[in-house]
């Protein structure tokens, strides 16, 4: 039986000290029919002739040079060309089980479904992830019950990588936003959106790598507000197209994603912050009522009652327990 092609893109840039190990990962894949595209995004260091290195020693690599774009530019490029039936993201600084792909396809195939999610195991850099040996478990989920699980932030996120798609998913436009941080956020629902049912496995195949230069461990730049205010525009135009369950759990997944930014945002910044407060003030009412809602959302709407000098206090709070 003929496998599908696959294509596996892993966007590039400045990454050479772990960029190795993530394609050794790749090219190790139980699952052999390969299309891997490297995207070098116009990276400064060694990261372009690693991948060339790599392109000329197996011919199931391809490899795009490109003028930095940023992560969604790079994504995009690859999507662009991509010729796999079925498409999974990588991150350069991450590495995958060698039966990632096979099981992300495994769980497309036997369950009849355009888009398949895995778990993920997360690890802090210059540390060794844990290998999961809990049973395994499959889970196929209607859209809106994905949807629902995803904004409430329980069973997965809303990452591109630890999940394949059928490329069809792509063909309507859908395109990772260049220019924004947390591009992911905006673009999966919408994936997900064109699916009927998605499928879950608890399989930890994704190591998620946590550095301190990565976009949650980077010091702050006006670009992570206006991005949030981005996203959160873009999802409350797609509230309307959303059932009444899933509404409730995007307002949860608005307001965790506005507090997480202000709590990073300079006190300086007194607009950003105010704005972001606002946001909360909006629908803290009927996150507060909703009992699904996580504990640290709970605790952005209780403190916005309070106003910024109580959230600076509980951000003060949070410093001294560091």
């Amino acid at each position: 039986m003929i496998q599908p092609l696959i294509s596996v893109i892993v966007p590039c840039y400045n990454v050479e000290e772990y960029l190795p190990k993530c394609i050794e990962s790749i090219l190790n894949q139980t699952y052999r029919n390969l299309e891997i595209l490297l995207v070098d995004d116009g990276s400064p260091d060694n990261g372009g002739r690693i991948c060339d290195e790599y392109a000329a020693k197996d011919d199931r690599i391809r490899v795009i040079h490109k003028k930095n774009g940023g992560l969604s530019d790079a994504r995009n490029a690859a999507l662009d060309v991509m010729t796999g039936e079925y498409v999974t993201f990588i991150d350069s600084d991450d590495y995958v089980t060698d039966g990632y792909v096979e099981y992300l396809y495994k769980l497309i195939k036997e369950s009849g479904v355009r888009l398949s999610v895995s778990s993920h195991q997360t690890f802090e850099d210059g540390s060794s992830a844990e290998i999961c040996t809990s049973p395994l478990s499959v889970e196929i989920m209607h859209t809106n019950e994905a949807l629902t699980s995803m904004f409430y932030q329980q069973i997965f996120d809303t990452s591109a990588w630890a999940k394949m798609y059928h490329r069809s998913l792509f063909s309507d436009g859908i395109r990772y936003p260049k220019g924004w941080l947390y591009e992911d956020l905006p673009t999966t629902y919408r994936l997900m959106m064109e699916c009927d049912y998605i499928a879950y496995g608890n399989y930890r195949s994704y190591f998620y790598r946590i550095r301190n230069t990565s976009i949650e461990g980077a010091p702050f730049r006006p670009l992570k507000y206006e991005s949030c205010i981005k996203i959160i525009r873009q999802l409350e135009a797609d509230h309307r197209k959303m059932s009444k369950g899933v509404r409730r759990a995007l307002n949860c997944r608005i307001v965790s994603f506005a507090f997480h930014i202000l709590l990073e945002t300079p006190r300086k910044e007194k607009e950003m912050r105010r704005n972001l407060l606002d946001i909360i003030r909006q629908k803290r009412i009927c996150v507060l009522l909703d009992k699904r809602t996580r504990q640290k959302t709970r605790i952005a709407c209780f403190l916005s009652f309070g106003g910024i000098w109580l959230v600076n206090l509980f951000a003060n709070y949070g410093k001294s327990r560091k």
